[in-house]
């Protein structure tokens, strides 16, 4: 582990000691604000190096002390929504503040947005409305929609997901030798939903906020983590890293908790389907901060990763890397692949084609759709490593998330992307997927590629 790291691990509970070695603060600092350690460096820091402490004190109070300023805005916010509810079920809170308000320990606080499970979504986000919040995300899988008002973000959710690896585990992640193309059969996950009944069944009420109890809160940041880990895509858009350090030191906080009940622990892991998503916590803590703090045995691996959608692949871990914003590395990951992947659904992928064309310092990728579709939704991907897009087009209309300067919808079903990327050669992914009116994928296609001052590649 390098230098930033041992002070992130010892922050979050690791036993040895930082070396006294050179390092960027300022990257430092950013990064433990980004793993949510502010108040546990700071608890820490008058038992460490006093190197440590003279460099880092006065910052690390600072950002801990605007992390209770926000912790108190957090509180506030939800007793005012719980109080405009009136007769209705008053949501559950959980991660974010949920562990600090449950332990009542102050430098476990910790604040991004405020992650809410309801009884009912409409009542909810008719309140929130009322209070003068507007929604700043759609609806998305268990998601209702983020709601801001005045800096303070509100995730409306319909369910806790507790993912598993399914059928996943039992698969041949390893591409055949010889071939142009992989189908990589479909994977059947597991998806089990803590619903809100089940949260406030021996839920814990801070003034007006209710947190899960130990045992349940402790599962929900197994799943959170695990889901973050396994979905390497999903963190393309977003500086944040696979794991946060802060959700492994909570476990162990509140596996100390009084209430926590060993016997009721183990019959929810066995009841919510959490198995993989515990063992992987437990596995992770064990790496990361020396001890496995669960009463469930740390699983041993290995623990394939979703690449994109429905794709799946066996990605080495490197321990340094899951501590780090940023996504995978594209010149780790293309020697893994071949020169095409396709998810065997029984439906044929419909012809696309790409084109890369290189312009100094910008990269032009342009898709190329069949003429007529029979599915309700076109969707696809770019991804350089450091920055992506994903665009969905139904009925016409084309919109898209990500790093592009550029993303419209061209004559003859063409979507055009547009990055300014650094010079020289490059990697990429490039993916295309059709989906029913559910959602569902009914087929997808990855293809891995190259950009040079030009290149072209077909989708077929």
């Amino acid at each position: 582990m390098g230098a930033v790291t041992q002070v992130l691990r010892w922050a979050a509970g690791a036993h040895d000691l930082p070396e006294d070695q050179d390092f960027d603060d300022r990257v430092l600092l950013d990064l433990i604000g980004q793993h949510a350690l502010s108040g546990r460096l700071q608890h820490r820091l008058p038992t460490g190096p006093p190197w440590l402490r003279d460099r880092l004190g006065g910052p690390v109070a600072a950002m801990h002390a605007d992390t209770l300023a926000l912790a108190d805005a957090h509180v506030r916010a939800v007793e005012r929504i719980v109080a405009a509810l009136g007769e209705q079920p008053p949501p559950v809170v959980v991660k974010g503040i949920a562990t600090g308000l449950l332990t009542g320990e102050k430098h476990l606080l910790r604040c991004g947005d405020i992650d809410l499970v309801c009884a009912g979504g409409e009542p909810l986000i008719e309140t929130l409305t009322r209070l003068g919040y507007e929604r700043t995300r759609a609806p998305f899988l268990h998601e209702l929609g983020e709601f801001t008002r005045e800096g303070v973000e509100i995730d409306v959710h319909a369910y806790v997901p507790v993912p598993g690896y399914g059928a996943v585990r039992h698969a041949d992640l390893t591409p055949p030798e010889h071939t142009k193309t992989w189908y990589q059969p479909r994977r059947a996950l597991s998806m089990h939903r803590i619903r809100h009944r089940r949260l406030v069944d021996g839920a814990v009420t801070v003034g007006r906020v209710s947190v899960p109890d130990p045992c349940l809160l402790t599962i929900v940041l197994c799943a959170h983590a695990f889901l973050n880990f396994t979905n390497m895509w999903s963190l393309s858009h977003r500086a944040k890293p696979y794991v946060k350090l802060a959700e492994l030191a909570d476990l162990h906080a509140l596996v100390q908790h009084p209430a926590f009940d060993t016997p009721r622990f183990l019959t929810l892991v066995e009841d919510l389907d959490a198995g993989d998503a515990v063992g992987w916590a437990g596995w992770a803590s064990t790496v990361l901060l020396g001890t496995n703090p669960l009463p469930v045995p740390a699983s041993t691996g290995p623990f394939p990763r979703c690449l994109w959608w429905d794709f799946w692949v066996r990605f080495p871990v490197d321990e340094e890397a899951l501590l780090r914003p940023g996504w995978f590395d594209l010149a780790t990951v293309m020697p893994l692949l071949p020169g095409r992947i396709e998810l065997d659904t029984g439906r044929p992928a419909p012809p696309w084609t790409v084109t890369v064309r290189r312009d100094a310092d910008r990269v032009t990728v342009t898709v190329g759709l069949p003429e007529q579709t029979d599915a309700a939704t076109e969707r696809g991907r770019v991804d350089f490593g450091g920055c992506g897009t994903e665009w969905v087009l139904s009925h016409g209309r084309l919109t898209a998330v990500g790093g592009h300067d550029i993303c419209d919808l061209l004559p003859g079903r063409r979507v055009r992307l547009r990055y300014r990327i650094p010079r020289g050669g490059g990697e990429m992914l490039v993916g295309v997927a059709e989906q029913d009116s559910s959602g569902a994928l009914l087929s997808a296609v990855l293809l891995p590629a190259t950009w040079q001052p030009a290149d072209e590649a077909g989708g077929r």
